[in-house]
C-alpha cells in the first residue's frame, strides 16, 4: 500500500474512532450515531464522485487539446502565410 493511501486510511480510522468515543462519552443514542455515519459516508461518496468526474473531464479536455494541436500541426495552420 502506498504511503499516501496508508495516511488517508489511518486518518479515516482515527476520525471514526474519535466519533465513536465521543458518542459513548456523551451517551449519544446509537440511531443518531448511525444516521450521522450514514450521512457522512453519503457526503464522502458524493464528493468522490464529483472529484472523479472532474478528473475525467480534465483528462478528456487535455486529450482533445492534444488531438486538436496535432491536427493543426498536420495541416500547417500554425503559422499562416502572408
Amino acid at each position: 500500500m502506498r504511503k499516501k493511501t496508508r495516511s488517508v486510511v489511518s486518518g479515516l480510522l482515527i476520525a471514526v474512532a474519535s466519533l465513536v468515543a465521543l458518542g459513548y462519552a456523551y451517551e449519544e443514542a446509537r440511531i443518531n450515531m448511525l444516521r450521522f455515519f450514514v450521512g457522512s459516508l453519503a457526503m464522502i461518496l458524493i464528493v468522490l464522485a464529483f472529484a472523479a468526474l472532474a478528473v475525467t473531464a480534465l483528462a478528456l479536455l487535455r486529450r482533445l487539446g492534444k488531438l486538436l494541436g496535432k491536427k493543426s500541426a498536420d495541416n500547417g495552420d500554425d503559422f499562416p502565410s502572408d
